[in-house]
């Protein structure tokens, strides 16, 4: 049985990674080799290779159907009036200009044309003041897009998620086109509402923001309270963790259900009816109400499974394996959805609980505080690998902060959080206090933890971009750490960790005379990396909010990274519109920068110096840069004040014009002439029909035209005209929109080198 399992788990986890995947007859063929394999096959290895078999099958299967329920590309973009429940739990916040927005999943009834896609459940951002309740039934006018992610290197896959969760399509709600059919009511959405109402009872406390936002986590695992420098600080110390409802919380539930159990057992075995089952039941049925709470995350799931074969064995008076019941959990969240696998969740939650088992197959005796303390500092170097791996870089404090913060917020902040939700449901009034003295902690430790980020900084939590084969050798390290040996074995322990313990050799680590330019996908913004002779330069940060998430903190940071840049030479912000500069203070907060140079309108504040037309520098490689506008006129619209920069390399030359539009472009013509000839050109203004004239395209000549830009944008950029004259004049396109990050290297006496990051790392469900 053991065998079959493992061949079916390892059968479902490769499938996720295909480019395509096979048609009904290949299906067919795994489907039947499968089954003569279990009527046939006696041994273990006939055993495996049915499981192998039956688990692609399965996962074929999955990947089938959520293609035939998404919505395919010519519906993208266009309006429709959808009817339908609402499925989760809303998720609420502000955009920049104070509007709120409630995104939440909406189940379709009707609406979505049948030639579009059997599309069953869609993800909408609601803008407007009307509240959104879970099991409401509501008729929307919306404009949906197929579940699309932005695609860049050492950054969050969007349309993995997107995969993972089962969401059809994308779409956006104005308060004007929303009309209520039927309040909600029944069991549909019940645990939902359940959730609604307790976060907003939390959010409603005169307590501190960051506080309120950790106990809305651990409460209901609603992470709208969870702003970008709540999750960094915690990240910071490594126990980012606990702001995810995990099998901690659901074993600490499971552990109370067992002791009330007992205490309800006693008197029944007096009066002659041992309840043997009572303990389990109660202990499974806490654990699965607060795992209801969580909304079934993947490591709910996992510990509610291996919580469900030790209680059914200890009812049968059979002995559990824990290895056993890992597997099992492993396989049946890989059957409820095959594509979890995808998720760094997936990784986390059953390494971190096979590290812990492995741990406690090697280490026996020894005090109760010894072998607590011991299992915080493996469990901090199992996470080193790990979160370079995740999320590129792992914290040097992990295991003084997590022996800190796992009994506070385990043993006080949830149960003391749960009691008051109780509380809370039943309509006493207690509740209030019960929340604050959750809080208290976390408002005690919360201030002098973010003094220790700005006072210690990077030397606590360290930036590392490990490749698989330094990943795995750390890995291995670790696990050897675990068994008790001799130096002969800590020594192989150590060779193996020096890969990752040595400085990286990041995939930044280019040969002398190389230069690589990348233009990264931020959406409907612009955001190009150069990077030669160990230096690199920023042009532009993408859009976003300048006071909370934006394109450089989600894609421009995590992609410098990746690529090992610790450092910029020169960052230059085209022009004040926020598709361009939205992340110019996280950047500077971030990375320290030696030149900065930006448009007119952006507001000076000690950190550079405008744009000057004809201002230059030169790197040691030989690479020359320089600004042709703006030259210091006045009057010029937001757009036309845009910084052009033209990048030298000797043989090619590149041109990154901003948003600057036609008459714009014509004065530049008049006043550089030839000067302006390059082989490669970023389209003005994503596309727009306003730029990329004809007078400019004849000066320029550009053999490759790069275009930024949304994808299915409501701008409708790139505009048919203008790539019809890129076309017309035999210049090739290049769209961010359809190809992700695209990146181009340049070398002496070679052809440039064109990697588009969609088509390296294909998957057929992006």
């Amino acid at each position: 049985m053991r065998s079959w399992m493992i061949g079916m788990v390892l059968g479902i986890l490769p499938v996720g990674l295909l480019p395509a995947l096979p048609g009904a007859a290949g299906l067919a063929c795994l489907g039947l080799g499968s089954l003569l394999l279990l009527l046939h096959g006696k041994t273990q290895v006939s055993r495996f290779a049915a499981g192998l078999c039956m688990g692609c099958a399965l996962a074929v299967h999955h990947g089938q159907g959520l293609l035939r329920e998404r919505l395919v590309d010519p519906c993208s973009g266009q309006q429709q009036v959808v009817t339908g429940m609402v499925s989760s739990l809303p998720r609420s916040s502000l955009i920049r200009d104070g509007t709120p927005r409630q995104r939440f999943e909406l189940s379709v009834e009707s609406g979505v044309p049948g030639d579009c896609g059997e599309t069953d459940l869609i993800l909408l951002s609601y803008y407007g003041p009307r509240e959104i309740i879970p099991g409401q039934r509501w008729r929307f006018q919306v404009r949906l897009k197929k579940p699309w992610g932005l695609a860049n290197p050492g950054t969050f896959n969007m349309q993995a998620w997107f995969a993972r969760t089962g969401i059809d399509a994308v779409g956006s709600v104005r308060s004007g086109s929303a009309e209520l059919l039927s309040p909600a009511r029944g069991p549909a959405g019940s645990v939902d509402r359940l959730r609604m109402a307790i976060s907003q009872r939390i959010d409603a406390l005169a307590i501190e923001e960051g506080p309120r936002g950790v106990l809305r986590a651990v409460t209901v695992a609603d992470k709208s309270g969870i702003n970008p420098s709540l999750w960094s600080l915690f990240q910071f110390y490594g126990i980012n963790h606990l702001l995810v409802i995990s099998g901690l919380h659901i074993g600490l539930l499971a552990g109370v259900g067992l002791l009330l159990g007992r205490l309800l057992a006693r008197p029944l075995l007096l009066a002659g009816h041992p309840a043997l089952w009572l303990p389990g039941t109660l202990a499974l049925a806490l654990a699965a109400a607060y795992a209801a709470l969580a909304g079934f995350s993947v490591a709910t799931q996992r510990a509610l499974c291996m919580l469900a074969c030790f209680i059914l064995a200890q009812v049968c008076g059979r002995e559990s394996a824990s290895a056993n019941n890992l597997l099992l959990a492993a396989l049946v969240v890989l059957v409820l959805s095959p594509l979890e696998s995808l998720g760094s969740g997936f990784w986390l939650s059953f390494t971190a609980v096979a590290a812990l088992l492995w741990l406690g197959r090697w280490r026996r005796g020894g005090g109760w505080t010894g072998r607590v303390a011991g299992a915080h500092v493996f469990m901090s170097l199992v996470m080193l690998p790990l979160g370079g791996w995740w999320f590129g870089g792992s914290s040097l404090v992990a295991a003084p902060a997590n022996l800190l913060m796992v009994p506070l917020v385990g043993l006080l902040v949830v149960p003391v959080a749960l009691m008051a939700a109780c509380l809370f449901l039943m309509g006493l009034p207690a509740d209030e206090l019960l929340w604050r003295v959750a809080a208290w902690p976390l408002e005690q430790l919360l201030p002098p933890a973010r003094e220790g980020v700005s006072l210690f900084g990077s030397a606590v939590y360290v930036r590392m971009a490990p490749g698989p084969a330094q990943f795995f050798l750390a890995l291995i390290a670790v696990a050897l750490l675990a068994i008790p040996s001799g130096p002969m074995l800590r020594g192989l322990a150590l060779l193996c960790a020096v890969p990752l313990l040595l400085p990286q050799a990041t995939p930044g680590s280019d040969p002398p005379g190389l230069t690589r330019v990348t233009v990264l996908d931020v959406g409907q913004g612009t955001a190009v990396v150069v990077q030669a002779s160990g230096r690199a330069l920023l042009y532009d940060t993408g859009g976003g909010d300048p006071a909370g998430p934006n394109m450089a903190t989600a894609v421009v940071l995590p992609y410098l990274r990746w690529r090992g840049v610790n450092g910029l030479d020169t960052l230059v912000i085209s022009h004040a519109d926020s598709d361009h500069s939205a992340g110019t203070a996280a950047i500077l907060r971030a990375l320290p920068v030696a030149r900065v140079r930006y448009g007119p309108g952006i507001p000076a504040a000690g950190w550079g110096q405008a744009c000057r037309a004809g201002e230059a520098w030169r790197w040691p490689g030989g690479q020359r840069f320089q600004i042709l506008s703006p030259g210091g006129e006045s009057g010029l619209s937001s757009n036309d004040t845009s910084c052009v920069l033209q990048i030298d390399l000797g043989n090619q030359r590149l041109l990154l014009p901003g948003d600057i539009e036609a008459t714009r472009e014509r004065e530049l013509v008049r006043y550089w002439g030839r000067e302006l000839r390059s082989q490669w050109l970023l389209a003005g203004h994503h596309g727009s029909l306003t730029s990329t004239s004809n007078a400019w395209l004849k000066h320029v000549l550009p053999e490759t035209v790069v275009i930024s830009s949304g994808h299915a944008n409501r701008f409708g950029h790139p505009h048919p005209a203008v790539i019809g004259r890129l076309v017309r004049d035999g210049a090739a396109t290049l769209e961010t929109s359809r190809w992700g990050a695209l990146e181009f290297e340049f070398a002496p006496g070679r052809e440039p080198v064109i990697r588009l990051y969609r088509a390296e790392k294909s998957r057929f469900w992006m």
